[in-house]
């Protein structure tokens, strides 16, 4: 995010708790990085600003590797600081991308890089896709019977 005074980007860490139906911002600090270390230092600076730290019990965050990694990360390192195991909340969003990534390289391949080709080419010619002739692919006979053994309903019969 811009910086207030000098314009260039800074990394700003909001950092809020909430409890008993309220939710309290209590700092956005700059961080000289965006480590795990420097984000512990500034969320276990905030608590004992505010004199919160024997009342924490979770945190919520999102997956990058500087809030979940195993030795520097931000959480581990927050739960060192406080002396106590805190309750994980990580972000559904962040864990589904995660899931979803690993499917892919399972079935795909790893990547190289941000560009995967096959969508990059989806996206190419998304343009001459005529997307009001749009069917499902459970109506295509060919892909139907392949669908067909996960396609159930909440009463737990097979979809017609």
């Amino acid at each position: 995010m811009q910086d207030l005074t000098t314009k260039e980007n800074v990394e700003r860490l909001p950092i809020l708790v909430s409890g008993n139906g309220t939710v309290q911002l209590l700092n956005v600090p700059k961080l000289p990085s965006g480590t795990g270390s420097e984000r512990a230092k500034a969320v276990v600076g905030a608590l004992k600003d505010w004199d919160l730290t024997e009342r924490i019990s979770g945190m919520s965050f999102d997956t990058t590797s500087s809030n979940t990694g195993r030795n520097d990360g931000a959480c581990v390192l927050i739960e060192q600081q406080l002396k106590k195991d805190l309750l994980y909340f990580a972000c559904r969003h962040h864990v589904l991308e995660l899931l979803l990534a690993a499917a892919f390289t399972t079935v795909m391949g790893p990547t190289s890089g941000p560009e995967v080709t096959l969508f990059k080419r989806f996206q190419d010619h998304w343009k001459f896709i005529d997307r009001s002739q749009f069917e499902s692919g459970d109506s295509h006979p060919h892909v139907r019977p392949l669908l067909d053994p996960v396609l159930w309903t909440r009463t737990g019969s097979r979809a017609p």
